[in-house]
């Protein structure tokens, strides 16, 4: 597998979402989730709340740059504009 520095936002989401998938880790893959990208913590973050993350560090509240990237219906991918 490449480098994650080689690979898209949108194929490292979709490897994190094969890797619930493997692990069943069905909190997040039942129903609705939205899956974030924080570029200065280089973290993806799963929220099924419909709501977008809080800081990563509570040290420094002023470091909130979650890029929304795709969402997820069981699972599955779902094409829609936020």
């Amino acid at each position: 597998m490449k480098d994650n520095k080689q690979v898209s936002l949108i194929q490292r989401t979709l490897l994190e979402v094969a890797q619930f998938k493997k692990h069943n880790l069905n909190e997040f893959l039942i129903g609705k989730t939205d899956w974030w990208y924080s570029p200065h913590y280089d973290r993806i973050m799963a929220m099924n709340t419909g709501e977008r993350p809080l800081p990563f560090n509570k040290k420094y509240p002023e470091i909130n740059d979650w890029l929304w990237i795709i969402s997820t219906i069981d699972g599955n991918l779902v094409l829609e504009v936020k």
